[in-house]
């Protein structure tokens, strides 16, 4: 049975892709900014609903690619159910290039989706920002009609792409089954997607970081949708070679929920890393001293507890800090990508590892 679907203006028929437009912050200056719908629509019924979403970083452009690529007439002719797109969650950052909105300057637009009862400060939620209003009534919206959803960023300022797996929180034993079930549907999404995956912080590291208000977070743990964040490589320019990968994992996921009717597809030109075991993100090393840092490694580098890399210098190019200069990696893993800036302060990360994670992504709800 075909249910039509409204979100903001646009409004689904099945086997068509419809167009419109969410009203979000209102300007001074008058109007909207608004995020930009696209809602595809099979013939054949317009379950199951995914939401792929992308650019809530303004300077994140390889999302908002992929769903330009992703939303063709043959994926329409060939859909069961119904794909709703937001190429872009921040508007005004995008048309600046900038992570945050102008509007909203220094804050992370990524945690600012409606959050679990009990993690937030209410005085913090007495005076919500324009933009955090937006997102909340968009939420209602993915609650109310989303089976699953996949939300696009860039990881660093090169990485290999990959998958980011949140936590799922229980509050006490009647919940701790349905987060189970939830908890191993979206292991198998993952398991269907084929890219990299790794586990994001756990617990109480997670709430405090705010990552549960994050479009993915909120989505798994306030509405309980199968949910995951997808890194991509690098910022401001688009990587040819990630968004085909994200594009062919994002149809395996359609293809594994029903919604497209082929074989899976590999994943090509991408490192794709299992060490067999879990692996979870960690910011690691960090350098000891003001200083310039040369990278030793590159995305998708095995590394070992000891091995060199990074180099520290001076602005006259000596080795500082001792050792040759050489930053050692204290765990065994691999690399998920390089972070930005020649120049560094004292305790700055310069680069993202994958290490072994021995904890439980099923956790009761901290207390914080």
């Amino acid at each position: 049975m075909n249910t039509s679907l409204h979100i903001g203006s646009a409004h689904s028929q099945p086997g068509t892709v419809a167009y419109g437009t969410f009203e979000a912050v209102p300007l001074p200056t008058g109007g909207f900014d608004t995020f930009p719908i696209i809602i595809a629509q099979g013939k054949q019924g317009s379950r199951p609903v995914l939401w792929v979403t992308g650019n809530i970083h303004g300077g994140e452009f390889d999302g908002m690619a992929v769903i330009h690529r992703l939303i063709t007439p043959d994926l329409v002719e060939r859909l069961t159910g119904t794909l709703v797109a937001i190429p872009t969650l921040n508007p005004a950052g995008l048309r600046t290039h900038e992570r945050s909105p102008y509007y909203l300057y220094g804050k992370d637009p990524n945690r600012l989706f409606p959050a679990l009862a009990g993690t937030i400060d209410e005085s913090d939620a007495t005076y919500p920002s324009a933009l955090e209003t937006a997102y909340a009534r968009l939420f209602e919206r993915i609650a109310a009609t989303a089976d699953y959803l996949i939300d696009l960023h860039n990881y660093g300022t090169s990485s290999i792409p990959f998958a980011f797996r949140d936590p799922v929180f229980y509050r006490d034993n009647r919940e701790k089954g349905i987060a189970r079930k939830l908890h191993d549907r979206v292991g198998a999404m993952l398991q269907a997607m084929g890219l990299t995956v790794v586990n994001e912080y756990v617990s109480d590291q997670y709430i405090k970081l705010q990552l549960h208000r994050s479009v993915s977070g909120a989505a798994l743990n306030t509405a309980r949708i199968p949910a995951a964040t997808v890194e991509l490589g690098g910022q401001h320019i688009v990587n040819v070679r990630h968004v085909e990968a994200a594009l062919a994992g994002i149809r395996n996921v359609m293809r594994w929920a029903g919604m497209l009717p082929d074989p899976p597809e590999p994943i090509r030109d991408v490192p794709v890393l299992d060490l067999g075991y879990p692996v979870r993100r960690m910011q690691h090393p960090r350098v000891t001293e003001a200083c310039i840092v040369y990278h030793l490694v590159r995305p998708g580098d095995r590394v070992r507890r000891g091995d060199p890399v990074a180099q520290m210098v001076d602005i006259f190019g000596r080795p500082v800090g001792g050792g040759d200069g050489l930053l050692r990696t204290d765990f065994d893993g691999f690399v998920l990508g390089l972070f930005p800036n020649l120049a560094h302060y004292p305790n700055e990360a310069v680069m993202g590892l994958a290490v072994r994670d021995d904890s439980s992504l099923l956790q009761p709800l901290p207390r914080l």
